[in-house]
């Protein structure tokens, strides 16, 4: 009797105590992460313009299309050197961004050298902080600049910058358009 009364106890616990709580934990709240489309408008408040950003899902980091590619040694700080380069805004409009330089990334590239056979060559690019704004959410990210004038879009936001705020619905794009909630984070 004394455990057929424990049980019916520890069951009513599970039910009204335990569970809901053990739900929360396995499941954290969604309603504090914005569904973004594949495809949005991602604007940099520090530089006053937006560019197409493609969220990806599959890269780990972010990169960005970055032409003249400039490391200003008069800039330096420290052990930090800074970078300037130009990229094309949403309104086709060239911007030039100065930047300090986190680090380098170096990235897998597969080269042919004959019919049958591919090496890897390792490219190595250098990484600056950059402040984005998407979905009114503005953050810093890292992000490595590359050559990407083949390509579609001139920004890639990888896994590391969606994490924590944002899930992407690959049926939507283009959600989000107004730079106008985005505030700045400020100088770091």
């Amino acid at each position: 009797m004394v455990r057929e009364r424990w049980f019916c106890t520890f069951f009513i616990f599970l039910i009204f105590i335990g569970l809901p709580k053990i739900s929360l934990m396995a499941f954290p709240d969604q309603n504090s992460k914005v569904i973004v489309g594949w495809l949005e408008r991602v604007y940099l408040p520090q530089e006053g313009f937006a560019l197409k950003g493609k969220m990806d899902t599959g890269a780990k980091n972010s990169s960005i299309h970055a032409m003249e590619v400039e490391y200003l040694s008069e800039r330096s700080s420290g052990n930090h050197l800074w970078v300037r380069f130009k990229v094309i805004d949403i309104e086709k409009e060239y911007r030039i961004i100065e930047a300090k330089i986190l680090g380098e990334a170096k990235i897998k590239r597969p080269k042919s050298i004959g019919e049958s056979k591919v090496t890897i060559d390792l490219e190595a690019r250098p990484v600056v902080e950059l402040e984005i704004c998407l979905a009114g959410k503005t953050k810093r990210i890292p992000v490595n600049l590359t050559n990407r004038a083949g390509m579609n879009y001139p920004l890639i936001l990888g896994r590391s910058a969606l994490e924590g705020d944002f899930i992407v619905d690959v049926s939507k794009k283009f959600i989000y358009s107004s730079s106008s909630t985005c505030p700045k984070i400020g100088k770091p």
